[in-house]
């Protein structure tokens, strides 16, 4: 998902003009904090959840500044993994600050960038009101609300073309509008609206079964927060075939998972490929949402390949499939590096 370079140059002179006293805080962020993702980045010498969550802040931080957007690996998981990270570090608002601007007022002055904006602003939108206040923020009911309106006839969302190597296509993107149904607080799941997507979305996930490991990986998350969308048996099938992809190292690999997907046809499963932190947190992430203990052996392999593979800034650098320098897989490795961690109890509790 990308963002159009010549509205975020003009946007950069309309958020300094017109909207000093806007909702969205337009101040000008300190990066000097911020080190880009970089494949020769050191390994850090002691694993640190601190470092963790300031690079996340300073990732998303530079992001917003530099676009104004949100985009689906630079700063979309941001909300959904930094909450996780609070009692650590107090978790910034700025990102929050900017959904809630592109509702308030971008959407409504200019309208969605492209379809898929809704979504990727909605549900980081819901999962943090989930995790901070417990409470649906207006802003988020409007989000959500403008999300759901987008289903398609089959019960889907329409994937976001551009970039020649995309995994997460049709089908993860609908299963991460079922995520942020199922977990916005204040009932919107039981709402008319969330309640017929979720129904639409059933039927499409029964319709259209995930042909990587990477989108049964994405079913079992959704399945976890989302009654009615997969079997119990399916799902720890569906589990043992993501563990099974482990690497010889202990971790997994971004190519083992989408292996079969659409644009990626020339990868084939490998088990010594080099491992990072978007897989083999993901793999761990989704094997606690489908029940496995987290002193599993498996698991315990894979949570000490990520307290070996830290990179000195705090992130888990994982590299770009589309040859742009930034590489801002890093951003949602590092994200789902985070939630295994803390699924597996290896994040202090709020208060402890």
């Amino acid at each position: 998902m990308t963002c159009r370079n010549p509205w975020a140059a003009a946007l950069a002179g309309f958020v300094m003009n017109a909207l000093a006293g806007a909702a969205f805080n337009a101040r000008a962020a300190d990066t000097t904090d911020f080190l880009p993702a970089r494949p020769d980045e050191p390994l850090a010498k002691k694993f640190s959840l601190q470092r963790a969550a300031t690079v996340l802040d300073a990732s998303a931080r530079a992001w917003k500044d530099e676009h104004q957007c949100v985009q689906c690996h630079a700063n979309f998981m941001y909300l959904i993994a930094r909450p996780a990270l609070a009692s650590v570090v107090p978790q910034p608002r700025e990102t929050r600050e900017l959904l809630e601007w592109l509702v308030s007022e971008r959407w409504e002055e200019k309208g969605l960038r492209y379809p898929a904006e809704a979504m990727v602003v909605a549900v980081p939108l819901a999962f943090d009101d989930a995790a901070t206040t417990e409470k649906l923020h207006p802003l988020t009911r409007r989000a959500l609300d403008r999300m759901v309106s987008l289903q398609r006839a089959d019960g889907s969302w329409p994937w976001v073309t551009g970039a020649p190597k995309a995994f997460v296509r049709e089908f993860e993107l609908t299963m991460f509008v079922a995520l942020g149904i199922a977990v916005a607080p204040g009932g919107y799941a039981q709402s008319e609206k969330g309640r017929l997507a979720l129904d639409r979305i059933r039927r499409f996930a029964r319709g259209h079964p995930p042909t990587t490991a990477f989108g049964k990986g994405m079913l079992i998350w959704a399945a976890s927060r989302a009654e009615g969308l997969q079997p119990e048996a399916e799902r720890r099938k569906a589990c043992e075939e993501l563990l099974a992809l482990q690497g010889t190292n202990g971790g997994w690999a971004i190519e083992n998972l989408i292996v079969g997907c659409k644009t990626f046809e020339e990868v084939k499963f490998s088990a010594t490929r080099a491992s990072e932190g978007y897989a083999t947190g993901f793999v761990i992430f989704q094997a606690r949402n489908a029940g496995v203990p987290a002193s599993d052996a498996r698991l315990q392999r894979g949570l000490a390949w990520l307290k070996a593979n830290q990179r000195e800034s705090g992130r888990w650098f994982v590299a770009s499939f589309n040859k742009r320098p930034n590489h801002i897989l890093s951003n949602s490795g590092t994200a789902f590096a985070v939630l295994a961690l803390q699924a597996c109890g290896e994040v202090p509790a709020p208060g402890k």
